[in-house]
């Protein structure tokens, strides 16, 4: 970023940048959901090892992208002190992740996933920065530069998580395996043992789930948002809109089930809130309502060979035309001014278990453009469709066999 190295010398910029050229000429070297399983049955300590050494050498290549994303951003957008912060933490990745000599050894590996723990917890900062970064700049930088910047640097950030997290959780579940195979109770510590015993492989596939059931998720996610919406409007146990799920109940797909509840999640929280205001009269009706309060959000799940389908129906009056064509945006007026309230937040992670940090009813205008850039990271997406005066059909759409490579951008696009 141009002004974030303004205080730096000539020598020490040319330097950093010839560095960073060394990583932005090589492309990401992309993965499938199914190589993730394939990879994590049969686990060996040589595989552990060469996945870490896979992390540690490609994690630099996606920051370097990324922090070169940063530097052709406009002057203006370029002082902005929260991307400036985004800018920093990525550089200071980069420097780490690039210096980490190789893994050898399952204690070598221990070392390597304190440094990815590490730098997961302080990345949590990015996705509020970025907010109030481009909230800041909304009106000094062209929206549709901004939201191009933001959809890359958001499905970026969700690869080198899943990478970090997908090693992470492999590595725990090794330990964990090995653990028992010793003999070892929690509290003994087998730092000192080198290697594994020989032959000693484990059956995990970390955060993936060959098998996930799409209407298990939905249940889930409405029960979720059910609790949300019944507190916050001090509603009886049991009376927020009902969601129905219909269709292909039975179908399962390979995928990481944190990113589709993400999506599903949102989904059904923006339909109950829409639901919610537009009958809230009956709420303060004197007269007795006969059946339920709300009308039922309607799930239907479809499944071919390749794909699974959800389409999530409400009743809740539809999107106003004006608000409509800016649904998927960051930063357009209509919706800057609720990324302002990443004010109040100090991090967050996009994931439907944040109560504890993100107030659940606050707005930030994040959460649908978010959703596509979930369902686009492994070749999915999502659509809605506004009934005006009626409600709204959203859709996502999901590649079912896991066989889809990593849909991310190396190159500026912009």
């Amino acid at each position: 970023m141009r002004s974030s190295q303004a205080g730096r010398s000539l020598q020490q910029k040319f330097y950093e940048n010839r560095i960073l050229d060394r990583y932005t000429s090589q492309e990401p070297k992309k993965v499938t959901l199914r190589q993730l399983v394939l990879f994590g049955r049969q686990l060996t300590e040589d595989k552990l090892i060469a996945s870490a050494n896979y992390v540690r050498t490609e994690l630099p290549v996606r920051l370097a992208h990324r922090i070169s994303d940063f530097q052709y951003l406009p002057y203006i957008a370029g002082t902005n002190p929260h991307l400036q912060m985004v800018y920093d933490l990525y550089w200071r990745a980069f420097d780490e992740f690039r210096k980490f000599p190789v893994v050898k050894t399952l204690d070598d590996n221990r070392r390597f996933c304190d440094n990815v723990k590490k730098n997961l917890l302080e990345h949590s900062q990015v996705i509020p920065q970025l907010g109030m970064g481009v909230a800041e700049c909304a009106d000094l930088v062209a929206p549709d530069e901004i939201d191009r910047f933001m959809g890359q640097m958001l499905i970026s950030r969700i690869s080198r998580r899943t990478l970090g997290e997908q090693h992470l959780v492999l590595s725990e579940q090794f330990d964990d395996d090995l653990r028992g195979h010793l003999g070892l109770r929690p509290e003994e510590s087998f730092a000192q043992l080198g290697r594994a015993p020989k032959g000693f492989a484990t059956q995990r596939i970390g955060i993936v789930r060959a098998d996930c059931n799409v209407a298990r998720v939905v249940h889930e996610c409405a029960q979720r948002a059910a609790g949300i919406y019944e507190d916050a409007y001090h509603l009886p146990p049991g009376s927020a809109p009902q969601v129905l799920v219909e269709g292909h109940v039975d179908a399962t797909f390979m995928c990481i089930p944190a990113h589709v509840s993400y999506i599903v999640h949102e989904l059904l929280r923006n339909s109950m809130a829409h639901v919610i205001g537009r009958y809230a009269h009956r709420l303060d009706s004197k007269a007795p309502v006969e059946g339920p309060l709300f009308p039922p959000i309607r799930v239907t799940v479809c499944a071919s060979h390749s794909d699974i389908v959800v389409r999530v129906s409400d009743e809740g009056g539809g999107i106003s035309s004006e608000l409509l064509p800016f649904i998927w945006s960051f930063t357009h007026p209509l919706k800057a001014k609720h990324l302002h309230n990443f004010h109040a937040i100090h991090r967050m992670e996009a994931r439907v278990d944040e109560a504890d940090v993100v107030p659940p009813l606050v707005s930030f205008g994040f959460g649908l453009p978010m959703s596509r850039v979930y369902a686009r990271y492994w070749g999915g997406n999502v659509d809605v469709h506004s009934l005006p005066g009626y409600g709204v059909d959203a859709y996502v759409q999901m590649p079912r066999l896991g066989n889809v490579v990593e849909n991310i951008t190396a190159r500026r696009s912009y």
